[in-house]
């Protein structure tokens, strides 16, 4: 950027100390460059540099705030009768300790801003225009913004002389941010004067990383953040865990100073360039020069101005070895193991529960977090637990105070950088990686030696596609978190009520006699305790659920603001390991809820055309959960809801609210404004609209095993054949698992649990039994589809037991039953249903079971070998399957020794889970190979794609032609032989084992899914 040829530097000074004289004569001189040096640490100070020939009064009021910043903050610097010490500053309640600083900024002019200025005033309402100027600064904007937020709180709670309307969070970080920036001062001191503990070797070059000033925001953060979530488990955050996720949030803030860091360096050589090509030009504007954004680090020079009082006074100095490591550090791109996050972030930890501290009720002081020594499974692990007064101010204060810092993977507001290889590609300046490895060593390898042209080009035009935040929709969802409104993604704001916790009954005595009455009274005391705890621990582990929903919410609610004005936003996406596409962006994306989904529609409208608005009927019905009639059917159902709509539209919080009834209801709020101004255009075929209709794939997991192995009766189950009417294969199975269930309830067994000698047989037909009584009449198509979808790919007896039960506890407690006084009743049944339904699905797919025996059968052979299960995708992504046994191996850290699990590629696999986990990773290979396929074919013809695995999305008036483009892409791929390659690939791999043969192929014809009307859907 430029500033009328003033450049502003922004760096961590170490500086002599000189005389106050000394600094007020340099203020005064603006015509020359600011150098000031001192003994103590100077704040984040920023000096200016300018042209000789030229004077600027507001570049002389701005050095000499920044002198009088340094006399206000060191004890050295303040004028006679104005000292005080550290500890009366901190006995003062905050209210107080803010108003010491009363001294006002002085405001340079728009046209002078500063680093600190402009990641303070970004204004979704008045962008800069050059937006890839804004696209770097959007990715560096974090913590930054959080130094500079706090800063700016306390500047506006001092204008209006009120500190009331400071949230309890900011307030906690304000009291704690000095103790803590001085303290981390210190460690940076020690470290540099020669470290006295051998723990100190290891994390202090990472403590030099970053300014004392960003660490002290960053630890606050990051504790309260973390430590809320576990306040209510007990023990707490285990020290491993906490200290991991502050060494981590201190890694990617130094990630993101060296892209600044990098990008002056590139900064400057383009200015070198232009400098020696302009050297004769006189009438050159001077609002051409870039301003100068050094970066937030220690570089050699600091650490050398830093020294030198040091050196003075401690002859044993280990200067070299300091900055060595200091500098390695900072130009070193690999990213830190787990145990180097863990020391640094235990390091800082230490330092928090020094000195975080808060009031207690009797005004006293004490720690804000405690660290304690527990023994679980015979070994010592360390917890930090917040101090129930600090969790319970921030309860009370209201949720709105803990908002997150803003996270750094944000949705672009320029296209992404295309990838060129696996470590390029996606944001401007944020490191990003084509896959997701998780470490491994042996992923990342075979990526770079694969030919990754189909997948980048893929992930390129889902990347490439502009959206827009619709503002109508998040005028809704605020007003719906605003009013405590429970809707969909929306929670509650207030916690549900938690019953005491019960005391536990005595002991039994040793001896007793178990046909006493005593005993039958106590045992019943056990039963009714057991029942009041366990009712207990429910709604509490509710709550803390409420706290992870609720601060989802506010971070999707809080960057859809952000981001709202803007005319185009994009979503940079890479993979996971199995080649499945994904939004990087973790909070507001098109992979997320139903509300991220109301949230975002197409930056591009298009008219409707002849067909655009029939699909728009039929999206409405889909998002209403009438997905399993014919489209006619669907479009009549948005017909009949006319009046419905309308209502929805003209007032969503009125008498009617239907549209808060449906499954999906902020898209189904969203369809039904277009479709509304549709109609009220006068002409529906010419309306433009840019909502996304989405067609999805018929239980795709089935699909695509169907396919592999041409399965004519899977085929029709899951629509790869021209029907009439769409097929339901999760009705198919919930018909088999009714008549089983109504079979076993109607049952009449001559024994009972007081029948002595029950055979293993009896037992399980009384449990069976039962089941069958408690669930007869509860089951539907909801209660078995979680369990059927997720079986092709790979879900345990356990997973489906599980997903079974919660959905029965849900019908038990609208029919107003007390689950918990059930649970163990509940607990059966859901075993025998999910016994039953699982036999269902093998009887109605054994095309698919079939196919998914073959793939187990040779990963279980491969894993015998002790390899791990490899595969190249159809578009040529390499698959290494990271599963390994875990190793124990200790961290020594300031705190206490830290055990951590490793799971290099240099363990052994585990075999289990390479085995169980093969089938169903290979399917979403084949899935996400499609997808891609689609999007490239899609990109040809001219039209917007979108897609979160298996369902597709575009405009209304392309639903037709994208429906063709994937049945043909779907063709495409399964004419080639892709089970007859994986094996051969695999006996060229592991030429020892001898694989079993295929599976034999069915009947089903692919070129019928070219007229199957309900492929997708």
């Amino acid at each position: 950027m430029y500033f009328r040829g003033i450049r502003f530097r922004t760096v961590q000074q170490k500086i002599r100390q000189p005389t106050r004289e000394t600094l007020f004569r340099c203020s005064q001189q603006s015509h020359c460059r600011l150098r000031t040096t001192s003994s103590v640490q100077a704040p984040l100070s920023t000096v200016a540099q300018r042209d000789e020939d030229e004077i600027d009064e507001d570049v002389q009021r701005f050095a000499t705030y920044c002198m009088r910043e340094i006399w206000s903050r060191h004890d050295n610097f303040r004028s006679p009768g104005n000292e005080f010490s550290n500890a009366d500053v901190w006995d003062k309640p905050v209210e107080e300790l803010l108003e010491d600083s009363t001294s006002e900024l002085p405001k340079l002019p728009e046209s002078h801003g500063v680093p600190e200025e402009i990641l303070s005033k970004f204004d979704p309402e008045n962008p800069p225009s050059n937006l890839e100027d804004l696209q770097y600064w959007l990715e560096c904007e974090s913590q930054q913004e959080s130094v500079q937020k706090y800063q700016n709180i306390l500047q506006a709670a001092r204008d209006r002389s009120d500190y009331s309307s400071l949230g309890m969070v900011q307030k906690l970080v304000v009291e704690w941010y000095q103790p803590l920036r001085d303290e981390i001062e210190r460690e940076q001191m020690r470290y540099l004067a020669g470290p006295r503990r051998k723990t100190m070797s290891a994390y202090g070059p990472y403590l030099l990383c970053l300014p004392a000033e960003k660490m002290a925001v960053i630890l606050a953060n990051e504790s309260i953040l973390h430590c809320c979530g576990y306040q209510n488990t007990g023990n707490g955050v285990t020290l491993g865990s906490f200290a991991n996720r502050v060494g981590a949030a201190i890694e990617a803030e130094l990630t993101v100073q060296q892209l600044l860091q990098k990008r002056l360096q590139e900064g400057k050589k383009e200015r070198n360039v232009s400098k020696d090509s302009n050297d004769d030009d006189d009438t050159a504007e001077k609002g051409n020069d870039n301003v100068e954004i050094e970066t937030w680090m220690y570089e050699a020079n600091h650490l050398e101005q830093f020294m030198e009082e040091i050196s003075k006074k401690n002859k044993r100095v280990r200067l070299g070895t300091a900055m060595y490591h200091a500098r390695r550090l900072l130009e070193n791109n690999e990213e830190w193991d787990t145990g180097k996050k863990v020391q640094v972030g235990a390091a800082l930890v230490h330092i928090l529960l020094e000195k975080a501290t808060v009031k207690n009720s009797n005004g006293k002081r004490e720690c804000a977090f405690a660290h304690n020594k527990v023994y679980l499974s015979e070994k010592q692990v360390g917890f930090v637990k917040m101090h129930q007064d600090v969790y319970n101010l921030i309860a009370k204060d209201g949720h709105n105070s803990t908002m997150p810092i803003s996270s750094r993977q944000k949705p672009m507001v320029v296209p992404p950088k295309k990838w060129v290889n696996p470590r390029k590609g996606a944001y401007k300046w944020l490191k990003s990686k084509l896959m997701r490895i998780d470490g491994s060593k042996l992923q990342e390898e075979a990526l770079w030696g694969a030919d990754l042209s189909v997948v980048c080009d893929g992930l390129d035009v889902i990347g490439c596609i502009p959206w827009i935040i619709n503002s109508k929709i998040l005028a809704v969802a605020k007003q719906c978190w605003d009013s405590n409104i429970v809707l969909g993604d929306i929670p509650p704001r207030n916690d549900f009520e938690v019953p005491p916790k019960p005391t536990r009954p005595d002991h039994f005595p040793k001896i007793l006699d178990k046909t006493s009455d005593f005993y039958k009274e106590h045992l019943e005391e056990i039963k009714e305790y057991f029942y009041a705890i366990t009712k207990h621990n429910r709604m509490k582990q509710k709550n803390m659920d409420l706290i992870s929903l609720r601060a989802s919410t506010i971070l999707k609610l809080d960057q859809a603001e952000k981001f709202e004005r803007f005319d185009k936003i994009f979503f940079p996406y890479n993979l996971d390991f199995r080649g499945r596409a994904y939004p990087i962006p973790p909070h507001l994306s098109t992979v997320g809820s139903d509300l991220c989904r109301g949230l975002l529609t197409f930056a591009e409208a298009k008219p409707l055309g002849n067909r655009g608005f029939y699909w728009l009927k039929v999206h409405l019905a889909n998002l209403a959960g009438n997905d399993k009639i014919s489209f006619d059917e669907r479009a009549s159902f948005t017909d009949e809801n006319m009046e419905n709509i309308r209502a929805a539209v003209d007032d969503p919080f009125g008498e009617n609210r239907w549209w808060m009834s449906l499954e999906d209801p902020f898209q189904a709020l969203a369809t039904c404004h277009e479709i509304v101004q549709a109609i009220d255009s006068g002409n529906p075929e010419t309306y433009q609209c840019s909502l996304p209709v989405h067609m999805d794939g018929s239980c795709n997991g089935l699909q695509h095993y169907a396919a592999l192995g041409l399965d004519l009766s899977g085929g029709k189950a899951v629509n790869l054949c021209n029907l009439e009417k769409p097929q339901d294969v999760y009705s198919g199975v919930m018909k088999e698992v009714i008549c089983r269930v109504e079979e076993d309830a109607s049952k009449e067994l001559d024994f009972d649990e007081s029948t002595e000698n029950l055979s293993k047989d009896d037992k399980q037909a009384l449990r069976s039994n039962r089941g069958a009584k408690l669930v007869n009449g509860l089951i539907d198509r909801g209660v078995v589809k979680r369990t059927v979808m997720t079986s092709v790919y790979g879900v345990t007896f356990i997973g489906a037991m599980n997903q079974i039960k919660e959905k029965i506890k849900e019908k038990l407690e609208d029919k107003g039953l007390d689950i918990d006084e059930l649970e163990s009743e509940i607990h059966s049944a859901s075993v025998y249903l999910a016994r039953v339904t699982m036999d269902a699905m093998g009887k109605l797919n054994p095309g698919a079971r079939q196919t998914m025996n073959w793939l187990t059968q040779c990963a279980r052979l491969i894993a015998k070998e002790e390899y791990p299960v490899t595969w190249i995708s159809p578009i040529g992504v390499p698959v290494v399957q990271p599963y390994r046994r875990t190793k124990p191996h200790n961290i020594v850290t300031i705190l206490q020794t830290i055990t951590l699990a490793d799971d290099g590629d240099d363990l052994p696999i585990h075999k289990q889970r390479q085995v169980s986990a093969f089938p169903p990773n290979y399917v979403h290979s084949l899935d996400s190979s499609h997808m891609l396929l689609t999007a490239l074919e899609m990109d040809k013809r001219g039209l917007y794609f979108s897609a979160v695995h298996d369902s597709f999305w575009t405009h209304p008036c392309d639903v037709d032609e994208m429906n063709e483009a994937l049945r043909d892409c779907f063709i495409e791929l399964y004419n080639q032989p892709l089970l007859e390659k994986l094996k051969e690939t695999w006996e060229l791999r592991y030429a020892s084992i001898d694989f079993p043969d295929l599976p034999a192929k069915g009947e089903l014809d692919l070129e019928e899914v070219r007229s199957a009307k309900y492929f997708f859907q």
